[in-house]
């Protein structure tokens, strides 16, 4: 098979919210158009924010440089985010990172707080969790980000870092976010295709999002969980006679609950528990008409 750097061009033009410190960030919101003008041309990829100053990951290929190239003083970068607008695009700088993987840095040069993307860090049970690729595909026609889903194919990395996903990218797309399925967080970046010999696509990459590159680009840990290990949410609250509504921590794109048992005395027609749903959250709730004692517990299962 060739190398998967040589075979990039598949993904270059030659890899949601709780986000933001305002929370507010979606993954359109934080999906970036790049372009690098280097020594050979102009080269056009894809990027994620990942801080509120403006930080942007990306594939170091991008930037026209292998892994374990430095990053040169003459390159000059620009990116617009949301929309592959190449009149709407600002100055980037690209930092000083020295990682030796397909993984790179900019920052826009604007001084303003910037929505962004929060990480979780990959873990090896994570293995089949669905994802969504996204990025700006080949001529950007549509000018708006393009999602892809697939699956973490296996947890282990080649050589080069990279791991295996059938999530399709197509040039354009390389540097682009590896969002969790429930699009909490960013699990890696777009790194391309590994071709056969034939000119057939093996499989796509991503380089997947590791405690050392959380630590080299002081990237902002997610508070919430991109993946639950367990399908079944553990240790719920119950409710009983006295209470009102209590949440049971479980969204409606989250997961789904259902009544799991019930105990106590139902004297009247209309005493009643159940799990509903308030201001898109599962909650446990109950009526007790008959003045005795009655309560219920809930099971919940996560959607991931």
């Amino acid at each position: 098979m060739k190398s998967i750097f040589p075979s990039l061009v598949l993904a270059n033009a030659v890899a949601l919210s709780c986000m933001s410190g305002a929370h507010a960030a979606t993954a359109e919101a934080t999906t970036v158009y790049i372009e690098c003008k280097t020594a050979t041309g102009t080269l056009k990829g894809s990027g994620v924010v990942v801080s509120a100053e403006g930080h942007v990951l990306t594939a170091r290929h991008v930037l026209g440089l292998k892994p374990d190239d430095p990053v040169p003083s003459n390159i000059e970068c620009a990116g617009s985010i949301g929309v592959a607008d190449p009149k709407a695009t600002r100055a980037m700088i690209p930092q000083p990172i020295e990682v030796s993987v397909d993984a790179a840095l900019l920052q826009f040069q604007d001084t303003k707080e910037y929505e962004f993307i929060r990480v979780c860090k990959f873990e090896n049970w994570m293995i089949r969790r669905k994802i969504f690729v996204a990025g700006f595909p080949g001529k950007t026609e549509t000018g708006v980000p393009s999602f892809r889903e697939g699956v973490l194919s296996t947890t282990k990395r080649n050589a080069k870092g990279v791991l295996e996903t059938d999530g399709q990218t197509i040039a354009g797309m390389s540097g682009g976010p590896a969002f969790s399925n429930n699009l909490k967080g960013l699990v890696g970046i777009v790194i391309g295709a590994q071709f056969s010999l034939q000119g057939t696509v093996n499989y796509f990459g991503i380089l997947p999002i590791e405690q050392r590159y959380i630590e080299e680009f002081q990237l902002k840990v997610s508070d919430e969980p991109c993946y639950h290990r367990e399908r079944e949410v553990r240790d719920l609250p119950t409710w009983s006679t006295g209470m009102g509504p209590v949440k049971l921590g479980v969204g409606v794109n989250e997961g789904t609950c259902f009544l799991g048992r019930v105990w106590g005395m139902f004297n009247d027609s209309q005493d009643e528990v159940g799990v509903d749903i308030q201001d898109d959250e599962y909650v446990l709730k109950g009526d007790d008409r008959s003045g005795g004692s009655i309560g219920a517990s809930a099971r919940c299962i996560w959607y991931d």
